[in-house]
């Protein structure tokens, strides 16, 4: 690579633009062309850093990882580290065997992990060799975009568990567990997107992020866990239903207009929408808890209350997930804002 240092001048192209242009030499070796990308990144100092897009994506583009295995290798450690491994932005991941073939359980632990990993699949397979590759074009997606999948599909998920409490039908729950696993497949996404992000550079905030999506991933978990509550013992849907009536309805719909506001924070950088997100979050978590002490003279007995306790623990946990991801929301926004944090005037964005 050759070294420049040198001094240009600044000129002036139209009425209020100036350029300087780029050394000969370096855009030669790098292999620049009209119409490449480039990002431009701003330093503490003031100064200013110019990548090739190309650049950036060998940093990320066929990275490759290896993992070794034996007869005696657990398959949880198997999916793990194939899970991991895919997270951390590895396009291409190798499993080998010491022995002469991979067990047939490993194989099958490996065919249902990379199910679950979007953009993932077999390309080559020997009697002790596996190549997974990740087919993902990073362009395609944004931070914003996957929140707005999660929140869609945590949405949906409620749905049809209020569709069955209120039916007393156990038909919709088993798709409240589909669409949480179909949530875990956009949550590694997700996870993987901002480890990318952090290898090309430039991209702000992302713990915050990844600590955000982890809580959607959890308010998904605990609706279904509170969907298996009903599948294992579908006659608790009488009790609640008959204790709730029409309450459910105000909950969904303080549910999904809180995940609204929460949504419209990020994407138009409103410091105060997300303020209102975490006061309609802390509303919803009191709302619930309410919501359960009312109800209590409805039962027919403690015990119909213990049995039906669980569920109100699961909506609990869900109003606290919704609470933490509102938070993380008015973190990201108020960080966005850099040294000076306007609150005089709400955003027009």
């Amino acid at each position: 690579m050759v070294r420049i240092s040198e001094t240009r001048k600044v000129q002036r192209f139209g009425r209020s633009t100036l350029m300087v242009s780029l050394p000969s030499e370096w855009v030669k070796d790098i292999g620049l062309k009209p119409g490449d990308l480039v990002r431009i990144e701003t330093r503490d100092d003031g100064s200013l850093l110019v990548i090739p897009y190309s650049v950036l994506e060998k940093r990320v583009k066929g990275k490759e990882v290896k993992i070794i295995i034996s007869h005696t290798t657990p398959e949880e450690i198997l999916t793990r580290s194939i899970y991991a491994t895919y997270i951390a932005g590895f396009d291409r991941i190798v499993i080998e065997s010491v022995e002469s073939y991979i067990l047939t359980q490993h194989m099958q632990s490996l065919r249902t992990i990379v199910r679950m990993l979007i953009g993932a699949e077999i390309v080559e397979q020997t009697a002790n060799r596996v190549v997974i590759q990740v087919f993902i074009d990073t362009e395609r997606y944004s931070l914003d975009n996957l929140v707005l999948r999660m929140l869609n599909s945590i949405k949906s998920m409620f749905d049809f568990l209020a569709i069955s409490i209120k039916n007393k039908n156990a038909d919709h729950l088993r798709e409240v567990l589909e669409l949480e696993y179909e949530l875990d497949r956009v949550h590694a996404l997700a996870v993987r997107y901002t480890y990318v992000l952090n290898m090309l550079g430039g991209a702000p905030f992302l713990t915050e992020y990844r600590t955000l999506i982890k809580s959607l991933e959890d308010m998904g978990d605990a609706l279904a866990y509170a969907a298996q509550i009903f599948i294992e013992k579908p006659e608790l849907m009488e009790v609640i239903s008959y204790a709730l009536q029409d309450r459910l309805d105000e909950l969904k719909e303080m549910l999904f207009y809180t995940m609204d506001i929460v949504y419209e924070a990020l994407v138009k950088d409103d410091a105060f929408m997300a303020s209102r997100a975490v006061d309609l979050s802390l509303e919803t978590s009191r709302f619930v808890s309410k919501l359960e002490a009312e109800i209590i003279p409805k039962y027919k007995s403690l015990e119909e209350y213990i049995k039906a306790k669980s569920f109100f623990e699961k909506l609990a946990l869900v109003c606290s997930y919704l609470q933490a991801t509102a938070e993380l929301t008015f973190d990201i926004v108020l960080g966005k804002a850099g040294h000076t944090v306007n609150l005089a005037v709400r955003s027009s964005k």
